[in-house]
């Protein structure tokens, strides 16, 4: 049977209520610290201190807990943080100095800016390759991002060793065409970025290409390739081995050669170097045929004179007049020339370029 609990203890107990609530919001719990300078200023606080801190917990997120939410520690900035220590970061140096050149240094790479800064223009066929005449200047493959660019080499031509000079940003891979026995190599130049230059460099069983490479945003040149000042002249050469004591005389081909059996490559070619300046010169006993990289423009096509045997130190040699007339990418001239010189243009923006007889080959 459970005992009864006593009205007046009943009583006494709901009067002492008041109070021990009343004790309980005295006792508050400080705040955590966050930080050092947080923990010294909760520990020089009193208990008047500790009271406040309850007087504002009472309209805070902690009301009627007993308890006083931490204060936020004020946002660390890039000011406030102490120095680094003296020389760090260290400073960091992408390329070193360029070494210093003595005389014949400074002459070679002259010679060699000069040589890939010739204003020798490329051309181009029906077929839209853009060709440059090999040797003369320094050839350049434009490509753009997201664009696939095609270098072509000479039928028949095998690679040996090729060498990029930033493979990490410039993507080239091999491909072939043609025929069996005269493939093509080419090579499939990708680049990752825009504003990217660089060069490479091919070995072959024949010849050694220095080509540029350029990167832009949106303009690109989808196929390059190169024509070759000596493949005519093996042709003409193999025509007269093949020909050589069979008399062949009449013959009328390309350019108007007549007598094609008896052949004189023997004309230097010199002066300025403009982008129609002649890739050769050969003469056949009877008339000389001087050939252009491309088709000789009507309109501003170099006039061609003769120049005599004399002048010197102080004087020019003599002008003559020449019988020449154009066909496709020739002038033929109606004489055998022993010096001849191409002109374009007046005053301090002439061109000239000098032809000029050496030997002649088989005579």
């Amino acid at each position: 049977m459970s005992k009864r609990i006593p009205a007046v203890s009943l009583a006494a107990l709901l009067s002492s209520l008041p109070a021990l609530a009343h004790a309980q919001t005295a006792m508050v719990v400080p705040p955590i610290a966050t930080n050092a300078a947080a923990q010294a200023a909760a520990d020089a606080s009193g208990p008047s201190d500790h009271a406040s801190a309850s007087a504002s917990a009472a309209t805070g997120n902690g009301a009627g807990l007993g308890w006083a939410p931490a204060p936020q520690a004020a946002p660390v900035t890039a000011s406030k943080l102490p120095p680094p220590p003296p020389g760090m970061p260290p400073k960091i140096q992408l390329l070193s100095p360029s070494a210093s050149l003595n005389a014949k240094e400074q002459r070679s790479a002259a010679l060699a800016t000069r040589w890939a800064a010739r204003p020798v223009m490329p051309h181009t066929d029906a077929d839209g390759v853009v060709r440059f005449t090999y040797g003369t200047t320094l050839p350049t493959v434009v490509c753009a991002p997201l664009r696939v660019c095609d270098l072509a080499l000479q039928p028949g031509e095998v690679v040996n060793d090729i060498n990029v000079g930033d493979k990490d940003f410039w993507n080239i891979t091999p491909g072939l065409s043609g025929p069996p026995n005269a493939l093509v190599t080419h090579f499939k130049i990708k680049p990752t970025d825009a504003g990217l230059v660089s060069n490479l460099l091919v070995d072959t069983n024949l010849r050694t290409y220095s080509v540029k490479l350029v990167s832009t945003r949106l303009v690109w040149v989808p196929l390059t390739a190169f024509t070759y000042p000596d493949d005519v002249n093996r042709e003409w050469e193999g025509y007269r081995a093949a020909t050589a004591g069979l008399g062949a005389r009449g013959f009328s081909g390309g350019g108007g050669v007549s007598n094609a059996g008896d052949l004189d490559f023997g004309y230097a070619i010199g002066g300025d170097t403009p982008e129609w300046r002649p890739l050769r010169a050969y003469s056949d006993g009877s008339k000389t045929y001087i050939q252009f990289p491309r088709p000789v423009p009507t309109g501003d096509a170099p006039a061609l004179v003769g120049l005599a045997n004399d002048g010197g130190w102080f004087s020019s040699a003599s002008k003559q007049v020449l019988n020449y007339r154009t066909v496709e990418d020739r002038y033929v001239v109606d004489k055998v020339l022993d010096r001849a010189e191409l002109v374009v243009g007046v005053g301090g923006s002439q061109e000239r370029v000098t032809i000029t007889h050496e030997k002649r080959a088989g005579r």
